[in-house]
């Protein structure tokens, strides 16, 4: 999800960032929300470096996408953002980017229209678990041949979709979940507002279909089943949610049988102390959350992140402290994992499967762009890199 810089003028002053560095609306519609700014925490951002190294030992953030790397090569994903990381029935793993370009990212000057190839979601397969200081080779793309290499196709085929996670289920079969966008600068408060989260169904990984159930928005955009990870552990997925845009609110908890996702009714939440109606659901957390990543880890331990934007952003990670509980179980205080000034205009930070309590490795989101004298600005990077830390 790109971001949208909102009132640029005035959050620079607060954040005193440079002059020259000052953030910028994007103005276009197509490209989806990324980064929410802060209220308060102000920092100043050191001068960005117009082509960042791909492995940073100051942040410990380790660069996988970009125009120098094989994702733009081999499948045209270029510049980009997300990369939610989710395991496949063939236990590889598969990664659910955001708005992709055939270029570093948007709002390039002197392209032709369609140049920059935009797709509003691709999907690309790996067959590797990152380590530090190497990008992560892609192997394949939903929509192309298998093995085959090209440019990753829009695997869902809308502009207005925001992918969330992806979920393997037993018979092979896999569910996306997404949001839709109906407005992407909400002139209250400057998040995004959806009318509705989905569900996307592949009996493959190649091929998708838009299908059922819908869990519709509020017209105060304050739904908490809107942006959701999910996890499956034995016969339930269980799923942690919240408002869309990275308001402030609460999250949520429920689950359901995975044979029975496209059952509304088949849905149970959690009301602190059983699965139950969804009038009685009780949140889990209360925060200003970005998207929530939630995972079990091999060794049975439960592992949540998200960016946290009650003050200056910052990806935390929690985990559940009793081995025996499910994620209904006492979360920890939060861990800060990845901050602002290591990495500025930070968004994302979703749990790899692969990762351990001792190698917990967060897919982590940067738009950063500088002010000069085009409409845009200059851009710095928009890009996706894995970071590797412990709960």
């Amino acid at each position: 999800m790109a971001a949208r810089f909102l009132g640029a003028s005035s959050i620079a002053a607060m954040l005193m960032i440079p002059a020259a560095q000052q953030p910028l609306d994007n103005g276009d519609m197509r490209y989806n929300p990324g980064v929410t700014l802060p209220d308060e925490a102000p920092v100043i951002i050191e001068d960005a470096q117009p082509e960042p190294i791909v492995y940073d030992e100051r942040s410990r953030l380790t660069r996988d996408t970009g125009i120098d790397l094989q994702s733009c090569r081999d499948f045209v994903v270029c510049g980009t953002d997300l990369g939610i990381p989710f395991t496949l029935p063939d236990n590889t793993t598969g990664y659910l980017f955001g708005d992709t370009f055939a270029v570093q990212g948007p709002f390039l000057d002197d392209l032709e229209p369609g140049e920059d190839r935009y797709r509003a979601q691709v999907f690309l397969q790996s067959n590797t678990t990152p380590v530090k200081g190497e990008s992560i080779v892609f192997t394949g793309a939903a929509g192309l041949p298998q093995g085959e290499k090209g440019e990753a196709p829009e695997f869902l085929g809308q502009w207005h979709i925001l992918v969330n996670d992806g979920v393997s289920l037993p018979d092979g079969s896999m569910i996306i979940s997404y949001q839709h966008t109906i407005e992407v600068d909400d002139p209250e408060d400057k998040s995004w507002h959806t009318d509705y989260a989905g569900l996307a169904w592949s009996p493959d990984g190649n091929h998708f279909e838009l299908i059922g159930p819908r869990w519709e928005n509020s017209p105060e955009n304050d739904d908490p089943y809107q942006m959701w990870s999910m996890q499956r552990d034995g016969d339930y997925i269980y799923i942690t949610s919240v408002r869309s845009g990275r308001r402030a609110g609460p999250m949520m908890l429920f689950r359901v049988r995975w044979d029975q996702m496209l059952d509304t009714t088949a849905y149970t939440y959690w009301n602190g102390s059983d699965w139950g109606e969804k009038d009685l659901a009780t949140p889990i957390l209360q925060g200003k959350f970005g998207e929530p990543s939630l995972r079990k880890l091999h060794d049975g331990t439960w592992a949540l992140s998200y960016a946290d934007y009650s003050s200056l952003p910052k990806i935390v990670t929690r985990k559940i402290e009793d081995p025996t509980s499910g994620p209904e179980g006492t979360w920890s205080e939060p861990k800060v994992q990845v901050t602002w000034r290591q990495q500025p205009f930070l968004y994302g930070g979703f749990i790899h499967p692969d990762s351990t309590t001792d190698n917990v490795i967060l897919m982590v989101s940067a738009w950063e762009r500088q002010k000069d004298d085009t409409e845009h600005g200059k851009l710095i990077r928009y890009d996706v890199s894995h970071f590797i830390g412990s709960l």
